[in-house]
C-alpha cells in the first residue's frame, strides 16, 4: 500500500501512565508509517504528560486543565489532526503492528467507506471485546460477538459501526456529520457517531486482520456505578437525539420491552439500580437538548424510513444472550 494517506491518532488519557506506555510502543511499531500522534491528556495528576515528553518527544500533547471525559477529549484533539484519516484508540489497548495497514484497506478502496472497525480481543483472554456494533431494532447500539472466542470470526461480516476503543474515520466524513458529542461525556458517545454516519449513508467495514487488545473499563472500571450511570442516561439521548419520532414511535414496544429488560438486569443481576435509575432521570432533565439537536440533523438523513427498519438486529436475541450469558451474531 501507498503510504501517500496520513493518519492522525488521537489517544485520550487519564493518569493512565501505566497503560500509555504499551500503547505508544505498540503504535510506534506499525508497518504502516505516515501518521502523527495526539495524546489529549485530561488533567492528570500521575505523570503520563512528563514521562510522554520524554520518551515520545513526537507525540503532539494537548493538555486540558479538567477532566472532558471522551467525548470532549477526542474533540479538543481533533483540530490538531492533519490527517486524511483519524485513528482513535484508548490508552488501554494494545495494536498488532499491522493493524493500520489492515485498516486503511477499505477506506482506501471505496470512498463510501467512513469507518472502519478492527478485532478487539479483551487483553490476555481470546474472547473478544468487540467487532463492531449492530442497530438493534430497539435502536440500540449492540456490540457484535462480545464475548465469544475471538478466533471464529475471520470474515467480514455486516455491521454499523465501530467500537472507538481501536477504529478508524474518514476525516471527510466527520467534517460531514461532526464528531462526538460534548453532551454525552462518557459511554455510548461511539453509537451516537455510528448512527449520524449510518443514518448519512457512510459505510462501516470490519477488518478482521485489524487485530487490538483492550484492557477493558480500566479507567472507569467494568459496570461501575459511573459506567452504568452514563450508560443509562446516553442510551435515551443518542436514541431521542438521531431517531425521528415516527420512527420511535414504530418500534416503541421493542424499546419499553429492551427498558424493562436493562432495569430488571440492573435491579437484580448487576444491583447497580441507582446508577441506572439516576442516569434515566438525569436523560429526561437533558430531552429538550437532544431534541433540538434532532431538529438540526434530522433533514440531513440520507437513507429512507424502510431502509433504516429492515437493517436492525433483533432485540429479542439480544435479551435472550444476556439471559444465557452468551452473544450471538
Amino acid at each position: 500500500m501507498s503510504n501517500a494517506a496520513k493518519v492522525s491518532f488521537i489517544i485520550v488519557n487519564l493518569n493512565g501512565i501505566s497503560l500509555i506506555k504499551e500503547c505508544l510502543k505498540s503504535i510506534y511499531c506499525q508497518t504502516y508509517d505516515n501518521y502523527e500522534v495526539i495524546v489529549v491528556d485530561n488533567a492528570s495528576d500521575d505523570g503520563s504528560v512528563s514521562w510522554i515528553c520524554e520518551h515520545y518527544p513526537d507525540v503532539e500533547i494537548v493538555q486540558l486543565n479538567a477532566n472532558h471525559g471522551f467525548a470532549g477529549g477526542n474533540n479538543r484533539g481533533l483540530p490538531f489532526c492533519s490527517g486524511d484519516y483519524i485513528a482513535l484508540v484508548n490508552n488501554d489497548v494494545v495494536l498488532e503492528k499491522e493493524w493500520l495497514e489492515n485498516v486503511l484497506i477499505p477506506v482506501e478502496s471505496d470512498s463510501s467507506v467512513g469507518l472502519v472497525s478492527s478485532r478487539i480481543f479483551v487483553k490476555g483472554t481470546d474472547r473478544i471485546d468487540s467487532i463492531g456494533d449492530r442497530i438493534s431494532t430497539a435502536f440500540t447500539g449492540m456490540k457484535l460477538a462480545e464475548g465469544l472466542s475471538g478466533w471464529s470470526f475471520n470474515e467480514p461480516l455486516p455491521v454499523h459501526g465501530v467500537c472507538a476503543a481501536a477504529a478508524l474515520y474518514r476525516k471527510s466524513m466527520i467534517d460531514e456529520i461532526g464528531f462526538f458529542d460534548d453532551n454525552l461525556f462518557l459511554n455510548y458517545e461511539d453509537t451516537d457517531l455510528n448512527f449520524r454516519a449510518w443514518l448519512n449513508g457512510w459505510k462501516c467495514r470490519y477488518v478482521p486482520e485489524a487485530i487490538a487488545y483492550h484492557n477493558v473499563n480500566s479507567t472507569i472500571g467494568e459496570l461501575s456505578p459511573l459506567s452504568v450511570y452514563y450508560f443509562s442516561r446516553n442510551s435515551l439521548l443518542v436514541l431521542v437525539k438521531n431517531i425521528p419520532l415516527r420512527l420511535i414511535l414504530r418500534r416503541l414496544p421493542q424499546r419499553v420491552v429492551y427498558e424493562l429488560a436493562a432495569f430488571i438486569y440492573y435491579a437484580i443481576f448487576n444491583r447497580k439500580i441507582l446508577a441506572y435509575v439516576c442516569g434515566k432521570y438525569q436523560a429526561f432533565k437533558m430531552l429538550p437538548i437532544m431534541f433540538e439537536k434532532q431538529r438540526a440533523f434530522r433533514d440531513r438523513i440520507k437513507i429512507s424510513d424502510n431502509e433504516i427498519l429492515s437493517d436492525q438486529y433483533p432485540i429479542s436475541r439480544i435479551i435472550i444472550g444476556r439471559i444465557l450469558n452468551k452473544s450471538f451474531i
